[in-house]
This record gives structure tokens, C-alpha cells and sequence, in this order.
């Protein structure tokens, strides 16, 4: 009888994601998903998540050659002095400690800031607000979101209103009452169509409750913008919010393969610079469907240009649709805009094709279709007359 062959042992490396949130919910199942590309990708390495409460060092001095965290402040300065001397690299992808031994990988927060603003000042809003934490230094990523959002308005011309909500004590509940009571009186000094960026999909839900609560219609009086893009927070709000895409499966992936480099290439304990991982842009939710613009069929206008883009109405289409005639329709776009109706929702095309291009994974025929062009050599002309190169090299 013939023996059997043995496959040869591989010498995997052992990783371990370690987290203080429950892996059901949205934001470490991303990173999770990213690292799982990553190894995908590049074979090699075995990962285990591993909650917070039940680590020690027995339980990873010995079983793992890498570990990736996504913790808060606290929890990191444990797991380190825990880990102190056992020269296991630590990739940590979000808490705000500073130390050699940590090799820090974050979302580009500032980033994050500047393109919901950018955003904003694209539908031509003119008030603005942050809502985020407690206040300056005690949550230094929110802090981080709202000067890159700030900055970009004040740039504009215009100036953002912060929230700033005092400390609560004494459990959950308490906590809700005194942060849904601060924002009704905050909510009250927003002038009409103000656009607000929150520092994550969970308090822009629970804000567009509050707003709602209160009588401020969202989005035509408040529009509202979240971070992380949680799909199940931002679907099952009482209006679907719209979020920046944080690139947190990029975020994963990227920490991960600075993590493979860290055990192949070991180095002394250095204090290194964050590596800032670039937001994937903007996902859209009825939260923010709203032009404030007048005379109001115009914002209507812009509504359907955004909803048609995969195959974009004519003039004569948008006029009978908004209940003007094609004239009236094209004299409001020369008023308000400054360029002609064409020429308008061809920009509008070709930001949806830059987007697509660079933050999608799909090819140049593909996007000449999705964004209501007959052939790809059509569309791929007129994107070079609009950006001045080519598709295939994005904007």
C-alpha cells in the first residue's frame, strides 16, 4: 500500500485583532474584512480576534508574532505596559497614544472634515455646524474632523457652529438625557438650512431624531452627515443619513500590511509619524437630499440631475418635471450658477466618473455606463476635455 504524503507544514504567522467594541458591529467588521484582504492576498499569516476583556500576557506572549488593536486610549496604555519587553510589533488603528512601541495607523480624520464641507459648499449651503463631543482635548480625533471641517468654511467665507455638550455621569441612560437636552437647546440656534457634520453615524441618528422631535424638518431645514458609514445605524435612522465613507477596510489593510513588515523586518522601538489611510468620499442618503437654493423648482432641478445621472434627462425632460417651462429653467441655472444647464450637469457626470474611477473598483466601459454615456471612447473625450487627462489616470 502506497504511503500517504504528507503536505509541508507551513510556518504561518500569528496575528491577533484585538478590539473593546463587539465584532458585530459595523466599524471593527470593516477593519476586520481589510486585514482578511490583505492576507487574501498575501498568504503567510493566520488571524484570531481576540476580545479585550479576555487577553493577559500568557494569552499572547508566545501564540502570536503580531497583534493589530482597535481599542480606546485606556485600553491601549494597558495592553502596552502588558506587553512591555516582549518586542511583539502593536499596529493600532484609531486610539491617541503617542509611544515607541506602538506603530499608529489612522483614517486621515482632518480629511474627513474637509471633504464633508467641501461637500456642503457644492450644494451651495451658507450655514454650517460640528457636532461633536465634549470640547476641545478630551476626544482629540473629533477635534481632528472638525478643524479639517471648520477650515474648509472658513476658507469658503463662512463659519461653523460647534456643539460642545457637557460631561454626563451615571450610566447610559443618564448620559442620552443629558446629551438629547443639550442638543434641543443647540438644535434652537441653527438658523434654517444649515448643514451639520456629526463626528459619526450614531449622533447624526440620534440628531435627526432629536431635529425631528423638535419640528426641524431633515433635510430641508437641518441636513445632516455622519462618519464611518455604519449601514445599519445609517438605513434604520428615522431619515437615512448620509456619511463619509471612512475607508475603514482600507484602514484594516493598511495596518495589516505595516504589521507584515514589522514582523519580517524587526526594529527598534522608535516614536514613528501616524500613516494616515485617505477616506473613500461621500455616500448619500436622503439626509441630505436638499438643495438650499431658491427659487425652489430649481432645487428640485438639482435633485433629478444628481437621481438620473445613469441616464440624464434633456432640458425639456427637467422642466416638465419641476412644472416650468424649459426657458424659465435654463435662465435660473445661468442666475444661480453662473454656466449654462448643460454644462452643469455635465460637471455633476464627471464627478460621479472621478469618483468611481478612484474610489470604485470598476473599469473605464463601466463607468462610462454608469454615468449615461454612450460609448466608452465618447465618454472618455469628454473626460479629457473636462479634466485634462485621461480617465485611466483619474482627476
Amino acid at each position: 500500500m502506497k504511503k500517504a504524503v504528507r503536505a509541508p507544514a507551513r510556518n504561518h504567522k500569528k496575528v491577533a485583532f484585538i478590539s473593546d467594541t463587539a465584532i458585530a458591529t459595523d466599524l471593527p467588521l470593516k477593519i476586520l474584512s481589510g486585514i482578511a484582504r490583505y492576507m487574501q492576498k498575501r498568504r503567510g499569516f493566520t488571524l484570531q480576534s481576540v476580545p479585550f476583556s479576555e487577553i493577559s500576557r500568557d494569552s499572547l506572549v508566545g501564540r502570536f508574532d503580531g497583534i493589530i488593536i482597535n481599542l480606546g486610549t485606556e485600553s491601549t496604555r494597558s495592553l502596552l505596559a502588558m506587553l512591555k519587553g516582549t518586542g511583539i510589533p502593536v499596529v493600532d488603528t484609531g486610539a491617541d497614544v503617542e509611544d515607541p512601541a506602538l506603530i499608529r495607523v489612522d483614517v486621515d480624520l482632518a480629511r474627513e472634515g474637509t471633504i464633508a464641507a467641501e461637500w456642503f459648499l457644492r450644494r451651495r449651503f451658507r450655514n454650517f455646524a460640528y457636532c461633536g463631543f465634549h470640547g476641545a482635548g478630551v476626544y482629540p480625533f473629533s477635534d481632528t474632523v472638525e478643524r479639517g471641517f471648520a477650515a474648509t468654511v472658513k476658507k469658503a467665507g463662512y463659519r461653523s457652529l460647534a456643539f460642545k455638550m457637557p460631561k454626563a455621569s451615571g450610566g447610559s441612560k443618564r448620559y442620552l438625557r443629558t446629551l438629547r437636552l443639550a442638543l434641543e437647546k443647540w438644535i434652537a440656534t441653527l438658523p434654517p438650512r444649515t448643514a451639520v457634520m456629526c463626528v459619526h453615524s450614531r449622533r447624526a441618528a440620534f440628531l435627526a431624531e432629536v431635529c425631528l422631535s423638535l419640528g426641524r424638518s431633515v433635510p430641508d431645514d437641518i441636513a445632516i452627515m455622519g462618519r464611518h458609514n455604519d449601514i445599519t445605524v445609517c438605513t434604520c435612522a428615522p431619515v437615512p443619513i448620509t456619511c463619509v465613507d471612512s475607508n475603514l477596510e482600507g484602514l484594516g489593510f493598511a495596518a495589516m500590511r505595516i504589521l507584515a513588515e514589522a514582523i519580517e523586518h524587526p526594529a527598534a522601538p522608535k516614536l514613528r509619524p501616524v500613516f494616515r489611510v485617505p477616506p473613500h468620499g461621500i455616500v448619500e442618503r436622503e439626509s441630505t437630499a436638499v438643495y438650499p437654493v431658491d427659487p425652489p423648482y430649481l432645487a428640485k432641478a438639482l435633485l433629478l440631475i444628481d437621481d438620473n445621472i445613469e441616464k440624464p434627462l434633456s432640458a425639456a425632460e427637467l422642466a416638465k418635471a419641476v412644472g416650468v417651462s424649459s426657458t424659465s429653467l435654463r435662465s435660473a441655472f445661468r442666475n444661480v450658477f453662473g454656466k449654462s444647464l448643460g454644462k452643469y450637469a455635465l460637471s455633476v457626470r464627471m464627478r460621479e466618473a472621478n469618483r468611481l474611477l478612484t474610489e470604485e473598483r470598476v473599469t473605464i466601459k463601466e463607468v462610462a455606463s454608469m454615468t449615461g454615456f454612450s460609448s466608452q471612447a465618447y465618454f472618455s473625450a469628454a473626460y479629457r476635455a473636462f479634466y485634462g487627462n485621461p480617465p485611466s489616470r483619474g482627476k
